[in-house]
Parts: structure tokens; C-alpha cells; sequence
């Protein structure tokens, strides 16, 4: 007699790697991004988090001595991205959805500003948003470049099973003059596209 549990259908757990994700090529910190990562972690981890090791760090974009962006995976699902200005840092901590929002796509921030804002300044500020995708070093564009939205900025990470991930930046205008609803940004041969335009904040 067969058991009820070889008539059940198995539940499909989706894999996540346990070990922390490495950075790849540039990505990796060195010595010239000690200023940037003591100013990164001044005050210490984001609430409920570690100080991550350097070489678990990966740099996505420098912008001078003390600013640039960052994020880290401990495991496959837990990642967290920082953004630092001069005298100004942010973080975003989190776990990936278990519904991916888009073939390739494991999980998009809209944006932040990029520095302390006033009322008097609100038309000046930039928006950064970050994005999290599947895959490895293939070159991500816009396809559809809308009025000032900024580069991509992007960087890979790996697990110790193989699989690779990409973080990316690209800044935009923080007022909704000129948006394009059919801007895209890209990965080179097209298998992973999304939106670059921001959500109304």
C-alpha cells in the first residue's frame, strides 16, 4: 500500500543560498573605499543588522572620498543597499519578495533623494533608485531614456553555489516633468527589463 505522502505533490521550496553573496571585479572594496565604508557604518549597522565584513561589500557606485552607493547579501534573500553623502547616509534593509515582480527582477526601491532636501530646493534633487536582478555581468541600459534621468550604475555579486546577482543605481529627477511611460532600462541581450520610470511620490 502506497503512503499518503507519496500521493501528495511535493511543495516546491524556492532556493536561497545560506552564505553571503561576494562581490565581483570593481565591486569588491579596497583600501581607497575605507573613507567611504567608515562613513557608510559612522553610526553603526542599520537597526537589527551587522556591520557586514569588507569583503562581503559591494560597491556600486563611487562618488568621491566619502559618498557613493553599497549594498550586501548575508544569504539569498536577505539583502540590504546604502546610500551615502557627505555628511548624509540611508539604508534599506530587507527580505526579497517570494513573488518576483518580473521575470529576472527580484526587487526594485522607486528612489530616494540623494541629499537633505528643503522646501526651497525640492525642483533640484535627485532621486536615486536601486534594483536587484538575477544574473551576472551582462550590461544594463536604457533602452528608452526619458528627460534627466541619470546612468546606470551597476555591480555583481556571487554566491558560493554560482548563482549572480546584480545591484543597480541610476538617478532621476525627483519633479514628474517629461516622464515616459515606456522608458526602459535593459539588460543586454533583453531576457530582463523594467520600468525606469519612478513611482509619484
Amino acid at each position: 500500500m502506497k503512503s499518503s505522502a507519496a500521493t501528495r505533490p511535493a511543495v516546491t521550496q524556492r532556493p536561497y543560498d545560506r552564505l553571503p553573496a561576494r562581490p565581483l571585479g570593481t565591486a569588491a572594496a579596497t583600501g581607497r573605499d575605507s573613507v567611504f565604508l567608515d562613513a557608510a557604518f559612522a553610526s553603526g549597522a542599520p537597526s537589527g543588522r551587522e556591520v557586514p565584513p569588507v569583503d562581503e561589500v559591494v560597491v556600486i557606485r563611487r562618488l568621491g572620498a566619502k559618498s557613493g552607493e553599497l549594498a550586501w547579501m548575508s544569504d539569498g534573500r536577505t539583502f540590504c543597499y546604502g546610500m551615502v553623502r557627505e555628511g548624509y547616509s540611508s539604508f534599506s534593509c530587507g527580505l526579497l519578495p517570494e513573488e518576483a515582480p518580473a521575470p529576472g527582477l527580484l526587487f526594485t526601491v522607486p528612489g530616494a533623494p540623494d541629499r537633505v532636501t528643503s522646501e526651497d530646493n525640492l525642483d533640484e534633487t535627485r532621486y536615486v533608485s536601486f534594483v536587484i536582478a538575477e544574473g551576472g555581468p551582462k550590461r544594463f541600459d536604457h533602452v528608452k531614456r526619458s528627460k534627466g534621468m541619470g546612468p546606470v550604475h551597476q555591480a555583481v555579486a556571487r554566491f558560493p553555489s554560482g548563482r549572480m546577482v546584480t545591484f543597480l543605481t541610476f538617478d532621476h529627477a525627483g519633479h514628474e516633468w517629461g516622464l515616459d511611460p515606456e522608458a526602459e532600462i535593459c539588460r543586454s541581450d533583453r531576457a530582463v527589463c523594467f520600468s525606469s520610470e519612478p513611482v509619484p511620490y
